[in-house]
């Protein structure tokens, strides 16, 4: 019997639908601190500029991403456009996030009458304009083509409160002039609706793109914390008001075809993740992303939550690449899925990551080639191991060393971060037997290793630290070797 062409049709759809889905990155099935892209388990890295690649049409972002790729880095994040900054903002000179005058491109067209803050019209609130969609999706197509899997934030405000196109004066709307404070919170007035369409359009658009994460907000703290300190979190009507988003998404995404992971900015440095706020007011939400975590309190101070921790902002450091460096290791050794750098050598004109960073007043920063090619040797530390099945295991060193960090899947596994300098050697506490010990250079990559017999559950291995510490990878001998991935980035 011949087959109905409508029915045809309709098993293609689910077809087509299903091998999408197949390829949005997701939360690991057998870890949710770690993810799950194109079949392989995933740890995100990168160096990066700083999120204006889409709403700045001067960036080069094709040159951007090549560039990224290039230097064996798989992730970035990006503004969508409800948030613009000025410039001279945080005294970065040429900043990618903030365009020429009249040249910031918004998901809303400009309308009729002059008079935006940073130059050009005002927005029309009640129009998108097609060009800035366009830009958003070969941006993100080009990014998933070479494996780069892109964060894409949707709300911030910050000190940028006078600049947002939401604000009554940049837009001929009516919005209501409700200030920074409350503009994330429920109690927002008229742009609460505004939000809604906004959030579910984004969502709507980023829905056919599998290398996404969205980010609900970045920094919801910044100016409005639940208490006086640099280590706070937003208080409990933030919370509650990202609570909502996190609705919007998932009810908009209940009709489209992929399900995309949800993260949030919760706080610089370490803060403890209650099960009272998870079950409050995170229940969509898959990670929670840190700011300033140099040390990676944290993981520490979370060593069961079951979500995903990402430190997905840090610089203002120096313009010294061990600092970041270091805090790289450090944080992905601990436990952590994402380690993203802000690196400001990217600027309009430079999308090579070739310029040197420049800043007025207080911040300082930095950012290079020769940075982006050490968090390649971390990167590929992390998928040389199988750290989906490992756990922070500090105990499994019992002298030799003044500090480390350890991962360890017992008899099978370890992997071991042993910061500062000089000469170290470890003794590590292993069943006895027979292992295979890799020293890995952080600024190479070069590896030298040892086969060794650990006796009476005791081994000792010498090694030494430079450019801020030395990594340690060893694995039982008759354990499975770690496969490689064995899909590559798409091809054009």
């Amino acid at each position: 019997m011949t087959s109905h062409p409508g029915k045809k049709l309709l098993i293609a759809m689910l077809l087509a639908i299903a091998a999408n889905a197949a390829e949005v990155i997701r939360i690991h099935p057998e870890n949710p601190r770690y993810f799950e892209w194109r079949g392989q388990p995933m740890v995100l890295v990168a160096a990066g500029e700083h999120y204006g690649a889409v709403i700045n049409p001067d960036f080069d972002y094709h040159r951007y991403l090549r560039t990224i790729a290039a230097d064996g880095l798989n992730h970035t994040r990006v503004f969508l456009g409800s948030y613009v900054e000025w410039p001279q903002a945080f005294g970065i000179t040429d900043n990618p996030l903030a365009p020429a005058t009249g040249c910031f491109l918004a998901p809303w067209a400009r309308s009729a009458i002059p008079g935006y803050s940073l130059g050009g019209n005002k927005f029309d609130l009640d129009h998108w304009d097609e060009a800035y969609f366009a830009r958003l999706h070969a941006y993100l197509d080009e990014a998933d083509r070479l494996g780069i899997v892109v964060e894409a934030v949707l709300f911030f405000v910050g000190p940028g409160w006078e600049h947002l196109p939401m604000n009554p004066r940049n837009n001929v709307n009516a919005t209501d002039d409700v200030g920074a404070m409350r503009y994330l919170t429920l109690d927002n007035g008229n742009l609460l609706a505004r939000q809604e369409t906004y959030a579910r359009k984004l969502v709507h658009e980023l829905n056919r793109h599998g290398n996404v994460l969205i980010n609900l907000c970045n920094e919801p703290w910044f100016y409005n914390q639940d208490r006086p300190g640099f280590a706070a979190q937003p208080p409990a009507g933030t919370k509650a008001w990202i609570q909502r988003i996190a609705q919007w998404v998932r009810d908009e995404e209940s009709r489209l075809p992929n399900r995309h992971v949800l993260c949030v900015d919760i706080s610089n440095q370490g803060t403890v993740i209650t099960p009272d706020d998870l079950t409050r007011f995170f229940p969509q939400v898959d990670g929670f992303n840190v700011h300033y975590d140099a040390n990676a309190d944290s993981l520490t101070l979370n060593p069961s939550l079951p979500r995903y921790l990402a430190f997905n902002e840090t610089g203002f450091n120096g313009m010294s690449d061990e600092a970041y460096r270091v805090q790289g290791w450090r944080y992905l050794l601990a436990g952590g899925a994402v380690y993203s750098h802000l690196d400001f050598s990217f600027t309009a004109g430079y999308e090579d990551g070739t310029a040197t960073p420049v800043f007025t007043g207080t911040y300082n920063a930095g950012g290079s080639p020769a940075l982006r090619r050490q968090l390649k040797v971390l990167l590929d530390f992390m998928r040389s191991i199988p750290f989906v099945q490992m756990r922070r295991d500090d105990s499994v060193v019992v002298g030799g060393a003044d500090s480390w960090i350890a991962l360890a899947q017992p008899g099978v596994a370890w992997a071991f971060w042993f910061p500062g300098e000089g000469p170290i050697t470890p003794g590590l506490a292993l069943p006895p037997g027979w292992y295979r010990a890799e020293w890995v250079d952080i600024l190479t990559g070069g590896v030298t290793t040892l086969h060794y017999e650990a006796r009476e559950w005791l081994a000792t291995l010498p090694g030494v630290r430079h450019g801020g510490g030395v990594a340690l990878r060893v694995f039982a001998e008759d354990a499975e070797p770690v496969p490689a991935p064995t899909r590559s980035p798409r091809q054009p």
